[in-house]
């Protein structure tokens, strides 16, 4: 997955409060029972050191009626709310953190961010997009095309073959200038995927125009619907877990087959290493929520280490030098070195010594990391 949607969040590290809350409303008594959720954890911060301002500015994420949502993730600094997420349930744990960095790992790993791609109903006078980014953004386009002709003219005669041709082309058309729209919009966000619906003459010469990433990657649904519709969402919902999955699988098939190589790594400190050098193209991880690994983070977006003295040979002092969750850290790095997060499904490794011969098994510590190059080459 990609996370560039989260570089604000680290113009500025430091006295980071994140808060994973369960705001379910849907009892009788959920709003005290919310309420006192939000006492407990408030308490926590503010002994921890949290300023009011910050504390008052989650608050009112977390009081707002409009937010109906199982759980909420809440992270702000300096007074404000600088990122809130709403769950599709509890969160697996409850957090009140303050810390330099804002700890997402929870948030990523329950509640995965949408892959970019765009939802289309083809109809034959144009249709509708629905362009979904990375933060789960969305963006929403019209196309209308010619109207006329747009029906199959009964006619009879010599002029029938005329007129089914004209019907044709104008459908043609449309369909080119809708996929001619849609193919901008995901260049604009990034998008590689596209779920299609709508009528199934125009939706099959949509797909025809659209560029060959989108065109190989489109999944139909076999319905007249809107491009906002719940069908829709739900077949993209579908559709993009198997994406998503699939890339994971065939990127750690890679990363097997590269270690070799020296163009990748297992175990924490190698891969904070790796980001050092700015050698980290996709990093792997088990999800694992009880974790409680540490590391050392400097003011760069590349200052991760698992010891004090990694950081200062690159020229960060000591009273520069921060301790945060190594979950923390290694998303910090991921979101500031433009490379990419993949989760590992629980059946892709097999438990075993990972310095076997005949492949890896379990990386050292839960984690592995490509890299864009070879060690040797850094």
């Amino acid at each position: 997955m990609h996370l560039d949607f989260l570089q604000p969040l680290y113009d500025e590290i430091g006295d980071y409060v994140s808060v994973y809350l369960d705001t379910d409303r849907s009892s009788e008594h959920a709003n005290d029972d919310i309420a006192v959720r939000w006492r407990h954890a408030r308490d926590q911060l503010a002994e921890a050191g949290a300023s009011e301002e910050s504390l008052q500015a989650v608050a009112e994420v977390i009081s707002d009626p409009d937010r109906v949502a199982q759980g909420q993730a809440v992270f702000a600094r300096n007074g404000a709310v600088t990122f809130a997420a709403a769950l599709d349930g509890p969160p697996r744990r409850e957090i009140a953190r303050l810390a330099p960095l804002p700890h997402l790992m929870p948030l990523l790993a329950q509640h995965r961010p949408p892959i970019p791609h765009l939802r289309v109903s083809a109809t034959r006078v144009g249709g509708e997009i629905v362009a979904v980014g990375g933060s789960g953004k969305v963006w929403r386009d019209w196309v209308a095309g010619q109207q006329w002709p747009v029906h199959k003219a009964k006619v009879g005669g010599m002029s029938e073959d005329k007129f089914q041709r004209s019907d044709e082309e104008t459908w043609n058309e449309n369909a080119k200038e809708l996929a001619t729209e849609a193919a901008k919009m995901a260049a604009g966000i990034n998008a590689g995927h596209v779920v299609v619906g709508g009528d199934v003459r125009a939706r099959t010469l949509f797909i025809s125009h659209l560029p060959k990433l989108l065109r190989e990657s489109a999944v139909v649904v076999d319905d007249e619907v809107t491009a906002d519709s719940q069908v829709l969402a739900s077949a993209a919902d579908r559709a993009l877990a198997g994406w998503a999955e699939a890339e994971a699988r065939e990127r750690f098939d890679n990363w097997q087959a590269e270690r070799a190589h020296g163009r990748g790594v297992d175990g924490l400190g190698r891969a904070m290493a790796g980001f050092r050098n700015g050698q980290v193209a996709d990093l792997f991880l088990l999800d694992d929520p009880t974790s409680t690994a540490t590391a050392l983070i400097g003011p760069r977006d590349n200052d991760v280490a698992t010891s004090t003295d990694e950081l200062l040979e690159l020229g960060v002092t000591e009273s520069q030098i921060l301790t945060d969750r190594a979950d923390a850290a290694l998303v910090r790095a991921i979101v500031r070195t433009d490379a990419e997060l993949h989760f590992l499904p629980a059946d892709l490794v097999q438990r075993g010594d990972p310095s076997a011969d005949g492949g890896i098994s379990v990386p050292r510590d839960g984690v592995a990391a490509a890299f864009r190059f070879s060690v040797e080459g850094s």
